[in-house]
């Protein structure tokens, strides 16, 4: 069968022979209908047992591209399946498929299955582990082409505003994503083409770029020469350096601190009391970056002592012989009966000025867009609101188990635990983290108290995703399941594992937010029972997505998907993370029915930057021309600038 289907496709040759066909069918619905059946034939992959089958089958839904509408988005799907279950065929091809790809991305109804077919292969580094520069240009290339159609759309478009928005949001995310996968000495050559494409989007609209293209920019400057996190976390030096002997709760506060502004960036310097270390801290829209220094011209000890943060261990006979020649850090208070490393004779003081001009070329030039920050009041009030914006976006979602003959909400939600396939789904899916002083993960609104110490998450740079796992979630302190409904209920995605044996009713738990359902049974022969742990009962899966009244088709499932076991996770995991994105766009624009945007993480905390950014400088404005007026034309402090520099450092 997948031998006579592929070879009448790529020959054009598929009932072809036919001469009479039924009322209301042509051939080509007879096309539409063998890409379907050839979809279902990728869950038989164990029958192909020459990789070659295999290959014909990803060249057909290849071929498939250049036909009709519908049969261009069932080859997208059945393309994003085969980058789960025929990885190698699928990195064969996935050039060719690439560069078709960039050849129907115009339309706007492919866009979004366009969309989601380079979000699911992008998670896979595999598939696009040998990608040459020009590979990974062409996906770039046709990320931001949706873009110039977005911002300059044709007369004759006409896609919805939600998917319109969750389009432009996506797009961008697949730069982001595709971006982190190109090796990190790479990075900058892809600048200069990723810059003039999203100049190419914003031509015409009366600014350089918009707002998601700075926050674009941003992001780019942060990833082009690191992978570092987004937010800092304590490290040792930190604690060492940050803590006193005395309080070694309470962090080291600053003898003096300095705040500029410079673009749609926020930089504060502090000169710590610990002798010749400075803290650095930039906001940024993409995130926020610490940087602990220490001034090496400035003497650590008075003449005598030695220095209470860094001591050399080759001469410290009480140190393992492996450890000598080597710096090490040793808490506050260590005592240590040596010659002073340093016989310089005076106390040096730091002002945070000092660090911030060595950036500097003066006396040749001073920044011309450097701010300082004299209103302390309003600095602190905005580095608080600031900072309790997440550095990347956040998705909630819920995951109820039903078992056998359940098909009532209270029942569902009283499960404490699910099948053995169940159980291996969620380990697969995400991390199990405890939710108990939990300060680096997204939690959901998750009370440890509450709703149980441990959750499931997943992250990388980009996003976090936070699973309402019912089953993990107490019941006996919560016999009505309150505290579960009250998350799960309010989660826009819900992930249901339904082993009841009978469809699952897309409004089984009442709540107002019903917008999508993903939903798992099991689908191989010889199934047994939910709870019987036999292997070969869980070799493959039927997935489906259900969505509310007046939704679009925007997933890469259609009807249904069969995947394997191995490969359920990933696919759940990529499709609950699109969903959500959707789901929260169309709930955000009230289904669909206000033209309004929605703005990222990155977008509030562009939008915070800037709003600080202009209050300052208006006061700035005041305070210059009040000074102007008592010193007299040309004398303000602004005029000032290029022949007193202590004006930008105060």
């Amino acid at each position: 069968m997948l031998t006579t289907l592929c070879s009448g496709i790529s020959k054009g040759s598929l009932a072809t022979a036919i001469e009479h066909w039924p009322d209301n069918i042509i051939a080509k619905d007879a096309h539409g209908l063998a890409y379907h059946s050839l979809t279902v034939l990728i869950s038989y992959k164990r029958c192909f047992l020459e990789i070659q089958s295999q290959h014909h089958l990803v060249e057909a839904f290849l071929l498939g591209l250049n036909g009709q509408p519908s049969t261009i988005k069932c080859c997208l799907h059945a393309l994003s399946l085969c980058a789960f279950e025929l990885q190698p065929s699928t990195t064969k091809f996935l050039s060719s498929i690439l560069e078709k790809l960039s050849q129907i991305m115009s339309n706007p109804a492919m866009a979004v299955h366009i969309i989601d077919f380079l979000a699911i292969i992008g998670s896979h580094r595999g598939l696009h582990a040998n990608f040459t520069e020009s590979d990974y240009k062409m996906v770039f290339a046709v990320a931001l082409q949706y873009l110039q159609h977005h911002n300059h759309p044709g007369d004759s478009v006409n896609v919805s505003w939600a998917l319109s928005q969750y389009l432009k949001i996506m797009s961008y995310y697949i730069v982001y994503l595709w971006f982190l996968a190109v090796e990190l000495p790479d990075r900058p050559r892809h600048i200069k083409f990723i810059a003039r494409q999203l100049e190419l989007a914003n031509e015409g609209k009366g600014e350089k770029v918009d707002e998601p293209a700075e926050v674009c920019f941003d992001w780019l400057a942060r990833y082009t020469y690191a992978s570092a996190d987004p937010r800092p976390a304590n490290s040792m030096l930190s604690d060492i350096v940050m803590k006193s002997a005395s309080q070694q709760s309470q962090p080291e506060p600053a003898l003096c601190e300095k705040t500029w502004i410079t673009g749609n960036a926020v930089i504060t310097v502090r000169a710590l009391q610990r002798r010749g270390w400075l803290e650095i801290v930039t906001r940024r829209a993409s995130g926020l970056t610490k940087f602990l220094c220490r001034s090496e011209n400035v003497p650590m000890v008075p003449l005598g002592d030695v220095d209470p943060d860094l001591v050399s261990v080759a001469a410290c006979p009480t140190l393992d012989r492996g450890m000598q020649s080597r710096p090490v850090l040793v808490p506050p208070g260590y005592v240590w009966s040596g010659s002073a490393p340093s016989q310089r004779r005076k106390d040096v003081s730091i002002d945070p000025a000092y660090f911030a001009i060595q950036l500097s070329s003066y006396p040749e030039t001073l920044p011309e867009h450097l701010q300082p920050v004299k209103d302390t009041h309003r600095l602190a009030s905005f580095c608080r609101s600031l900072d309790r914006m997440p550095v990347i976006d956040t998705h909630k979602v819920g995951i109820m188990y039903v078992a056998p003959g359940q098909f009532d909400e209270s029942e569902i939600l009283r499960n404490s635990h699910g099948s053995p396939a169940y159980t291996r789904f969620l380990e697969g899916l995400a991390r199990l983290i405890n939710l108990r002083g939990q300060v680096d993960v997204y939690a959901g609104g998750l009370d440890p108290d509450e709703d149980g110490e441990y959750a499931y998450a997943w992250w990388d740079d980009i996003g976090q995703i936070l699973y309402h796992t019912a089953t993990l979630m107490p019941s006996s302190i919560d016999e009505q399941c309150t505290n579960k409904k009250r998350h799960i209920g309010n989660d826009f995605v819900r992930i249901v594992w339904n082993d009841s044996g009978k469809p699952y009713k897309f409004d089984t738990l009442t709540t107002q937010f019903q917008f999508v359902n993903i939903i798992i049974e099991p689908h191989s022969r010889g199934s047994i029972a939910a709870y019987s742990n036999n292997l070969h009962e869980n070799e493959y899966f039927k997935v489906v997505v259900q969505r509310a009244p007046g939704m679009i088709d925007f997933t890469p499932i259609g009807d249904f998907k069969l995947i394997s076991a191995e490969n359920l996770p990933l696919l759940v995991r990529q499709l609950s993370l699109l969903t959500d994105w959707f789901v929260s766009v169309f709930q955000y624009t009230e289904s669909d029915t206000l033209q309004v945007e929605m703005q990222t993480n990155w977008r509030a905390r562009l939008r915070a930057i800037k709003k600080f950014r202009d209050q300052i400088a208006a006061s700035a404005q005041t305070m210059d021309r009040e000074q102007a007026t008592s010193q007299g034309p040309g004398e303000g402090v602004r005029g000032q600038t290029y022949s007193d520099f202590t004006t930008l450092y105060l």
